[in-house]
């Protein structure tokens, strides 16, 4: 990274329209250059042309475009694409995941989600995911989180209609540059998605999801939930041991009445552990709380990240089975959905992402 500059990107609209004041021009440049950067995906400052010279060369010299670079593109049989990028400093890589959905009745593409990242690695260790077995690298800022979606769009020339903070890391660890970047993703002048069009995934950071609940634009929540008791969410989650469901289950609940939006649970069944039929009444009884889904989502083999402790011992619940579990849920009066998976054969599934490639 060039010395003494920062992405553009980390600067709200807000942040950026105070700066071109205070350099002397009128804020009115501030909605084209982030018409340029965000709507038109532009590369190259000297590309915006809406604004004068003398405002390109100060952007040129204060900041940098783009924060991150593609270093590696693996598609899936399924259509999925994994994403390689190095981040500008050089001191990490990342991974986001293309997941293109397609319409039963038609077969044409209904709608393309991004699973992108908002850390280098990730602290939280839980047992079923392989990037908590790299530890964390670092946070990402909020330029690198933005760079995902706008590299992959320019890449691909398609537009994403859909964002969904499931990749590397933790977003509620990484608070502040992730609620930036939700205010960049979510403003009318980048022209980039709807705050309906984005869902941020935890494993339930209470504090931080009571503050989310306060931002501008609230995003669907869907919380990494795979457990219906403390017990055993201890084991596969670590973290949990300092928020309790009860607590979480609050912080939720407290989302949903502050921002009305439904929420999402995920839970992966493992064999014989939390695919019980006590666990599936739980389940139900936890989604009628405030209105509500639950996800079921298969295990995906990590084992090419070096298993350790607990994880050895979870094996993936059978489909067959998941229908079944599945089923009972519904029947408590719970709401299911059970998940496709998405690039098992390039390693981008659900809980996959770890750099495999770059071992």
């Amino acid at each position: 990274m060039e010395k003494n500059k920062t992405s553009i990107k980390n600067l709200t609209y807000n942040q950026l329209e105070k700066f071109i004041a205070e350099k002397g021009f009128p804020k009115y440049r501030t909605e084209q250059i982030f018409k340029a950067i965000y709507t038109e995906s532009t590369d190259d400052f000297d590309k915006i042309k809406s604004i004068p010279q003398d405002l390109r060369d100060l952007l040129k010299k204060e900041f940098l475009l783009d924060s991150i670079e593609i270093t590696k593109v693996r598609e899936s049989v399924d259509g999925s694409i994994k994403f390689l990028f190095q981040l500008a400093d050089k001191s990490a890589s990342i991974e986001a995941v293309y997941m293109p959905w397609f319409d039963e009745e038609t077969n044409e593409i209904d709608r393309i989600s991004l699973c992108i990242s908002s850390m280098a690695g990730c602290p939280v260790e839980c047992s079923f995911c392989a990037t908590g077995t790299m530890g964390l690298i670092r946070n990402l800022e909020t330029a690198e989180i933005i760079d995902q979606l706008i590299l992959v769009e320019r890449y691909l020339k398609k537009k994403v209609t859909n964002i969904v903070f499931m990749g590397m890391g933790e977003p509620l660890l990484n608070y502040s540059n992730v609620e930036k970047s939700l205010d960049n993703f979510t403003h009318p002048k980048a022209g980039l998605l709807s705050r309906r069009r984005i869902t941020l995934s935890t494993v339930g950071i209470a504090n931080k999801i009571e503050k989310l609940s306060g931002f501008h634009s609230p995003v669907k929540l869907a919380i990494s939930l795979h457990a219906t008791t403390n017990g055993f969410r201890n084991q596969i989650i670590p973290l949990s041991k300092n928020i309790d469901l009860t607590t979480l289950l609050d912080a939720v609940e407290y989302y949903y009445r502050k921002t009305k939006m439904p929420i999402t649970y995920e839970y992966i069944p493992f064999l014989g552990m939390n695919d019980t039929d006590l666990d599936a009444k739980r389940l139900a009884k936890i989604s009628k709380r405030v209105p509500s889904r639950i996800n079921l989502i298969p295990f995906n083999d990590i084992s090419f990240a070096g298993l350790k402790g607990f994880a050895t011992s979870l094996f993936p619940t059978p489909k067959e089975l998941v229908v079944e579990f599945g089923k009972k849920i519904v029947e408590n009066g719970g709401r299911v959905t059970i998940r496709d998976t998405f690039g098992t054969d390039i390693e981008a599934a659900c809980g996959q992402l770890a750099l495999s490639e770059g071992k």
